[in-house]
């Protein structure tokens, strides 16, 4: 998070920083101008989010150094942090998981898809091994991610956070397309023989290499448009199993837990949506109420 202070302002004495350094320094990277720190190009341009959480660790840097005595004030605290613009989410219907589904009924990775309407994170289907997967137990286990770093698939040992270490049941629908998958891919396996790269990957092409994270957003992107529902994106269809199991009832809490969050406001905040089928069957119940109420009144 502090790589670009170090790249662009390390430099500097810190009694030599000012206010119009750190804020020159947020606007080059909402630009897209700052290079990355082996020359290689530039970084991308940073979104809000990312610009305040630095700013956030380089004020705590500088809180330190006037309470050590080496600065004389906390010039981070003048910078305005950059307005952060909601993401708007989009999610699918019953009927439109349906229609995805039924359209990459054929595709050779359609298994990636049933992981990410699952609930999966990207990372998470990218790194999960059949080692993860126990099909007595019925039990998927969630470990090892891959994400994607200045454009590099990087592995992580490490889940996301410790709640995002989890292990969950596997419904019947999953499971056969987990075991059709992995019939396919040994098939694969023994016509290609030591061609083939057996690191024992979920989701990989037909060598037995995994997919970049990058890929699996565009072959998400290519059953989507094929299957004629709205685009949304890999990661939204995440949201999508949070909010069906919240309009099926699931306890907010089970939804957290499914989803590896730690915190349940912040899952009901941010990965649950209504949907239009949801407000009409609210305007149902609300309607019933109100005629009840109309018809006592009237008594």
């Amino acid at each position: 998070m502090l790589a670009p202070v170090r790249s662009e302002l390390g430099h500097l004495p810190v009694q030599k920083l000012t206010h119009r350094d750190v804020d020159e320094l947020i606007q080059r990277l909402r630009d897209g101008s700052v290079a990355r720190a082996k020359g290689e190009g530039r970084r991308r341009k940073w979104g809000a989010r990312s610009c305040n959480y630095m700013l956030v660790a380089l004020s705590q840097i500088f809180k330190q150094l006037v309470k050590d005595g080496k600065v004389v004030r906390n010039i981070v605290e003048d910078v305005d942090r950059v307005p952060d613009t909601p993401k708007k989410f989009a999610t699918h219907t019953p009927a439109q998981v349906e229609q995805v589904l039924r359209t990459i009924r054929g595709d050779r990775n359609r298994h990636a898809g049933h992981l990410a309407l699952y609930g999966l994170r990207r990372g998470e289907i990218g790194g999960l091994r059949w080692t993860n997967v126990d099909f007595e137990a019925r039990t998927l286990t969630i470990g090892p991610t891959c994400i994607s770093v200045d454009g590099k698939a990087v592995e992580q040992d490490d889940a996301k956070s410790e709640d995002s270490e989890r292990t969950l049941p596997i419904p019947d629908t999953l499971r056969v397309e987990l075991k059709a998958a992995r019939k396919r891919q040994a098939k694969e396996e023994l016509a290609l023989g030591a061609a083939y790269r057996a690191d024992g990957y979920v989701a990989c092409n037909e060598v037995g290499e995994p997919y970049h994270p990058d890929t699996l957003s565009k072959m998400w992107t290519k059953a989507v448009a094929a299957a004629g529902v709205p685009c949304i994106r890999l990661h939204d269809a995440r949201h999508t199993c949070g909010t069906t199991m919240h309009l099926q009832g699931v306890p907010a809490a089970v939804i957290a837990a499914w989803l590896g969050h730690a915190d349940v406001a912040f899952t009901m905040r941010t990965y649950v949506h209504s949907q239009p089928d949801a407000l009409a069957d609210g305007a149902q119940s609300l309607a019933r109420v109100v005629t009840i109420r109309d018809n006592l009144s009237g008594a």
